[in-house]
């Protein structure tokens, strides 16, 4: 483990989101093309892991049309 500087200094809210900002732009720096649409992916599927099957045709309607719903689901 990497010692940090004894003592810390106190960050604002505002640092700290800076802070958060900031990391995440490194990581995705860091990534190719092919490992940013796998986390794009992987994240969208935990957010959507919970929803209802109402509460997902209400989002793709929304966003969306019923057409592309129609196509979504001739996949399954």
């Amino acid at each position: 483990m990497i010692a940090l500087p004894n003592p810390l200094p106190i960050m604002t809210d505002s640092d700290l989101y800076t802070l958060k900002e900031n990391y995440c732009n490194l990581i995705i720096d860091g990534m190719d093309m092919d490992s940013l649409c796998q986390m794009a992916h992987d994240l969208l599927m935990d957010a959507y892991k919970d929803c209802t099957e109402n509460e997902l045709t209400e989002e793709i309607l929304d966003l969306y049309d019923e057409d592309t719903l129609k196509d979504l689901t001739h996949k399954v």
